[in-house]
């Protein structure tokens, strides 16, 4: 029988390897559209947020660098699917804020998602994956960054 130690140190692994593959997978898929996992990540959680986004709230929702994020909008702006504007509050601030142009890459973008799940975790046990869930919702929060 493993140890604790063992079992931790293979969970960490299989996370790290899954979290290599799953990106791989999914950025292949989204090439017939153009895009990245990275670019359309970006383009959902601006999308979801009504009024825009801040750009530095942007990064930590994004668990990227703050430099990551700018790069991320530049091209989500050169393809004129978000704009910046200067946060009422705070000029230094940028708001990103969607633009109805990003609707049909974005839909694309989510089926494409959504068919992936559909295919990965077909035959998993729903009780796996709450539990799974559960793990990886105390591992994020013990990971997030102040």
């Amino acid at each position: 029988m493993p140890s604790d130690a063992d079992v931790r140190a293979a969970l960490a692994q299989g996370l790290l390897l899954a979290g290599r593959r799953w990106r791989a997978r999914l950025n292949e898929r989204l090439k017939v559209i153009g895009q990245t996992d990275a670019r359309c990540a970006a383009l959902a959680e601006i999308a979801g947020s009504e009024h825009g986004v801040v750009q530095r709230e942007l990064s930590q929702r994004l668990g990227v660098e703050e430099p990551t994020v700018v790069r991320l909008v530049d091209a989500l702006e050169a393809q004129n699917w978000v704009e910046r504007r200067a946060h009422d509050g705070d000029r230094r601030a940028k708001v990103v804020q969607i633009k109805p142009a990003a609707a049909p890459v974005l839909e694309q973008a989510q089926e494409i998602v959504a068919d992936m799940h559909e295919e990965l975790f077909a035959d998993i046990n729903p009780a796996d994956l709450d539990a799974c869930l559960r793990v990886l919702g105390q591992l994020s929060h013990r990971l997030e960054r102040e």
